[in-house]
């Protein structure tokens, strides 16, 4: 790799972590202002939930330029660290002081690294980043596949050349293999090694299937296609990277070998490993480097492996690590009795580095993915409903400080219930995704979407003002109504109405939201399909 790709990466990775970085302050937020309300006593486990969100920032705010956030994030990590090991009951009011120092350092977000806010900035219409590449190749049927799949976001074109297969360099291939010998989609695809291939069939059999897995298919469909289905496979294959390495707890009293191990995951596969020689030592070294594994050695004095991994079994923070068993046991049932106490897994020394270290990214992966999920809406990915409420607050109270305008945006899918009605809840489920993407790709990076509830979706935009907020969702509209749908043999048009309000029209954060419903249902009452904006700050009854 050249300095120029090293450069490009680190530079990818800064915008990367620019975002993650605001997505994790705002779930920190509704964590402390969750506990702040909450009228009886505040359990550990949640308090630890949000030690560890806090460390997460301490350790990697620095690294990314962010080294006053870092400090801040460490000193309030500390700060609920005294909490838990004190076992002193916080109150309402020192909780609700945690959450606003972290609103505060959410609101200085935009002043410490200027590149993430785009103040007044356009929309352009087809989004900031380069979409998913689909070529599609085959029968004709696909031109109604290559639009419904552009209806995600994804950019689709057919290919039926290597020339014009190397030209494009698609991401992935979609391949209808009912009008092509392998031979010839094969030679398409072989000019592009990194694409991954989905074969669509008119037999679904065991040997087609088989027949696909020889021919190196990352995904297999068949005839009539599931497209939310298929969606659902391309979004699996073409999922981005871990931001943040893996991280992994190493309990073995050999610390040369743990150390082996630590210096190969590292070298192998950029996996951050810290090695504990002492059992004892093994719940500090959870709550301290929040590992997304754990490998334990079976034998080690004072604890065995088993006992141990029961142990860490008793705090449910720690369920959905996966504790995997390294050692020279060799014994089936030995090996079974261990895994049937509390573990998951079970490797045996000597192991090579490969084994090692693919057995290790399997697992990690699962885990990181297990916990991102319960972050986000699990159908769309978009930010859940107590978070993006809480950012609006975050928005109207910097117009307050600042005088910046931000706009808050509600959008209802129109006459989502005769979908669900008409063509069933698998394909109400693939018109919300359809919106999600569409919307993912239209506004800015320093936007933000969430889920509301059911067909609704709220987005907050900094640093936008009215006119610019109504223009860009306009023109989202337009493009959602011109998207075709597929439910089976059916195609189908669908459209939204929206409503959107101005942090300088009203100064509660709860009457702004409520701005953007009523206009949002003034568009519903007056047509559908349209983009309504409220302007009159004054309560209506």
């Amino acid at each position: 790799m050249s300095d120029e790709d090293v450069r490009a990466r680190l530079a990818a990775l800064r915008v990367q972590y620019a975002e993650r970085l605001g997505n994790d302050l705002q779930t920190l937020i509704a964590q402390a202002r969750e506990l702040a309300a909450r009228q009886r006593s505040v359990e550990p486990a949640a308090l630890e939930t949000l030690r560890q969100g806090l460390h997460r920032i301490a350790g990697s705010a620095g690294t990314f330029g962010y080294p006053a956030l870092g400090q801040e994030a460490r000193e309030m990590e500390l700060w609920v660290q005294t909490v838990l090991e004190t076992a002193v009951a916080p109150t309402a009011p020192m909780l609700s002081a945690l959450g606003d120092r972290l609103c505060d350092s959410y609101r200085r977000l935009d002043t410490q690294a200027p590149t993430l806010a785009e103040p007044n900035a356009g929309y352009p219409p087809g989004g900031e980043e380069r979409p998913i590449r689909v070529g599609v190749m085959g029968a004709d049927a696909c031109g109604a596949l290559e639009q419904a799949l552009s209806g995600f976001g994804y950019a689709c074109r057919r290919l039926a050349t290597p020339d014009e297969w190397r030209e494009w360099q698609p991401d992935v291939a979609v391949i209808d293999t009912a009008s092509l010998s392998a031979a010839s989609w094969q030679a398409c695809t072989a000019v592009v090694p990194g694409a991954r291939r989905i074969l669509l069939s008119a037999d679904g059999s065991f040997d087609a299937r088989l027949q696909a897995v020889r021919d190196g298919a990352d995904g297999f469909f068949t005839h009539p296609v599931d497209v939310p289905a298929l969606e659902r496979r391309l979004r699996h294959l073409v999922s981005q990277p871990q931001q943040d390495p893996y991280r992994v707890l190493i309990v073995d009293d050999d610390t040369e070998l743990a150390e082996h191990f630590r210096l190969t995951l590292k070298a192998a596969a950029g996996i951050e490993s810290r090695v504990i020689e002492h059992p004892s030592d093994v719940l500090r070294g959870l709550r301290e480097f929040v590992p997304d594994l754990v490998l334990i050695d079976i034998n080690m004095p004072g604890c065995s492996g088993p006992e141990l991994a029961r142990l860490i079994r008793f705090d449910d923070d720690w369920l959905r690590i996966p504790l995997i068993y390294l050692s020279a046991e060799s014994d089936a049932q030995r090996q079974a009795q261990a895994l049937a106490q509390a573990g998951d897994d079970f490797l045996v020394k000597p192991i090579s580095d490969v084994a090692l270290t693919a057995a290790v990214t399997a697992r990690a992966q699962r885990s990181r993915q297990l916990s991102q999920a319960l972050a986000r809406d699990g159908l769309t990915g978009l930010i859940k409903h107590p978070a993006i409420k809480e950012l609006i607050e975050i928005e109207q109270s910097r117009t307050q400080r600042s005088g910046a305008e931000a706009c808050v945006v509600m959008i209802d899918i129109d006459c989502f219930k005769s979908i669900n009605d008409t063509y069933g809840h698998g394909t109400g489920d693939y018109v919300i995704r359809l919106l999600a993407n569409l919307l993912r790709q239209r506004l800015r990076r320093v936007d933000h979407i969430g889920r509301y509830g059911g067909e609704e979706f709220v987005a907050v935009l900094p640093a936008c003002s009215l006119d610019n907020a109504r223009e860009a969702i306009e023109r989202i509209r337009e493009s959602f109504a011109q998207l075709e749908c597929v439910a089976g043999e059916a195609v189908f048009h669908v459209t939204f109405s929206a409503g959107v309000a101005s942090t300088l029209d009203w100064t509660d954060a709860g009457a702004l939201l409520e701005a953007a419903d009523r206009a949002m249902y003034e568009a519903k009452q007056g047509g559908r399909n349209q983009v309504r904006v409220a302007r009159d700050a004054t309560p209506q009854t």
